[in-house]
């Protein structure tokens, strides 16, 4: 009896999942934005004006810096190579499907990492790094 009701609750999250409409303004992008973004699915995905303005004229991506950390990365800039402003550089960064519906912020981090250091204890020496 309890396996009868399991399935049927399975069944009908599955059936809830398959109402959902893709999102109108970038058609073949609505399962990355459901399973990405807070975003409501009819507004779609955000992007730059500057991307969008790229996507729709066919131009290259390759090389472009981008300042646009919050625009989402969308199936038509894959394969290309950009460059991400962290803050103080721009970081070069290979677009490929695994990053398609994710943020372009997320691949440029803005702090750097450092490894723990020990402290020096007055007149004492320690092995490892100063």
């Amino acid at each position: 009896m309890g396996s009868r009701i399991v399935l049927r609750s399975v069944v009908a999250v599955q059936a809830a999942k398959a109402q959902h409409p893709t999102s109108p303004l970038i058609p073949g992008f609505g399962a990355v934005t459901r399973a990405f973004s807070s975003r409501s699915l009819w507004k779609g995905a955000f992007v730059d004006a500057f991307l969008s303005r790229i996507k729709n004229n066919g131009g290259a991506m390759n090389g472009k810096k981008i300042w646009s950390r919050r625009s989402s990365i969308l199936p038509e800039f894959v394969g290309s190579s950009v460059l991400i402003y962290n803050g103080k550089t721009h970081v070069r960064c290979k677009i490929n499907e695994g990053k398609v519906g994710h943020k372009f912020g997320e691949f440029a981090f803005t702090r750097r990492r450092r490894p723990h250091r020990t402290t020096i204890a007055k007149g004492k020496q320690v092995k490892g790094k100063k």
